[in-house]
């Protein structure tokens, strides 16, 4: 919990530092280019967390080969995380800095899980309803459960609405197991 906490204020720092030079979309973008070439590149991602290499070796490498490509801000912060020993919270300062992102935007993240697929009508349904009741811009990603049986379960960050027959029948199931 407590490098969640210390996540959310890198990201926060660095949101805000974006927020001032009007740079979120490209601090944004750089931060997921970021995740992804240390996720194609292994080795790099290796000796950025290697904790037996020295800080003035990483810095090194991070001015070298990740500082001239990516945003001033996120090198920044690339060199404050190497200097403090905690580069691996990387990951997460990119999913807080993402959260900030979408707040700010007035985006919520919605995952609905259906039986079955839902076409496209039924989809832009989904996100008007959702969007009239959040008075968000909703971006929708889907999910197929057989084993719903039918309906929907709808998941808004931390909030689940279960509209699914196996929701109901197992809301049933309690209702008369404790009548």
């Amino acid at each position: 919990m407590r490098e969640g906490k210390v996540a959310r204020r890198y990201a926060r720092a660095l949101f805000n530092a974006a927020v001032r030079t009007q740079a979120v979309e490209a601090v944004n973008e750089a931060l997921q280019q970021l995740l992804d070439t240390l996720r194609e590149q292994p080795p790099l991602q290796r000796l950025l967390l290697n904790p037996l290499i020295p800080r003035e070796r990483k810095q090194q490498m991070v001015q070298e080969s990740i500082g001239r490509q990516t945003h001033p801000l996120l090198a920044s912060l690339l060199n404050v995380l190497v200097d403090k020993r905690r580069e691996r919270l990387l990951p997460e300062v990119a999913r807080e800095f993402s959260d900030l992102r979408d707040e700010h935007l007035g985006i919520v993240r919605v995952q609905a899980t259906t039986a079955y697929p839902l076409d496209s009508q039924q989809e832009e349904a989904l996100i008007r309803s959702l969007g009239q009741r959040t008075g968000k811009t909703v971006v929708l990603e889907t999910h197929v459960d057989p084993s719903l049986i039918g309906g929907i379960v709808v998941r808004i960050g931390d909030t689940i609405i279960d509209g699914s027959v196996r929701g109901q029948l197992l809301r049933l199931k309690q209702y008369l197991l404790n009548a």
